[in-house]
């Protein structure tokens, strides 16, 4: 969108009309967009974590592994991960990083959701609330006229 803006400035001249109130703003297809790619991107950390898991047994690698009825290998055999404590650290480090990136992304989620829901409540409100007048006919301003009203209602007198 910025690059649309200023390509239109080239365009048109600095003093053209703005072709977006607000460039950064999420809105429409582009907010359900953003919002679905949050899911998509949650599902696939959480996927990684479980198949992370369920692969090292817990994320812990071990020293040795007894490989069998592996080929060539007819018998059992020892073998051994070359630096297991790197790639133990390394492992944690990728854990911890995946688990920030999931709560981030959940914080994300709830924050757009929520900020939606506050501007949707606001917007239904504004277009519900009913607005009031006073008569003109009345000086003490304890007659209140609604512009919704029936024609059969009388002006009430409010405390």
């Amino acid at each position: 969108r910025e690059d649309r803006e200023r390509k239109n400035r080239e365009k048109n001249g600095e003093n053209c009309p703005k072709l977006y109130s607000n460039t950064g703003k999420k809105h429409g297809g582009l907010w359900w967009t953003y919002l679905f790619s949050l899911f998509f991107k949650l599902i696939i950390e959480i996927l990684f974590l479980y198949l992370l898991h369920k692969m090292w047994d817990s994320f812990d690698l071990p020293r040795l592994v007894k490989c069998s009825n592996v080929d060539p290998c007819p018998n059992t055999v020892d073998c051994y991960i070359a630096r297991p404590t790197e790639k133990r650290v390394f492992t944690y480090f990728m854990v911890g990083a995946s688990s920030i990136c999931i709560v981030l992304t959940v914080c994300e989620i709830f924050y757009l959701i929520f900020k939606r829901a506050v501007q949707r409540a606001k917007k239904w409100r504004k277009s519900t609330k009913r607005s009031v007048s006073y008569s003109k006919a009345s000086t003490c301003h304890c007659h209140v006229k609604s512009e919704e009203k029936d024609s059969k209602s009388q002006p009430r007198c409010v405390a």
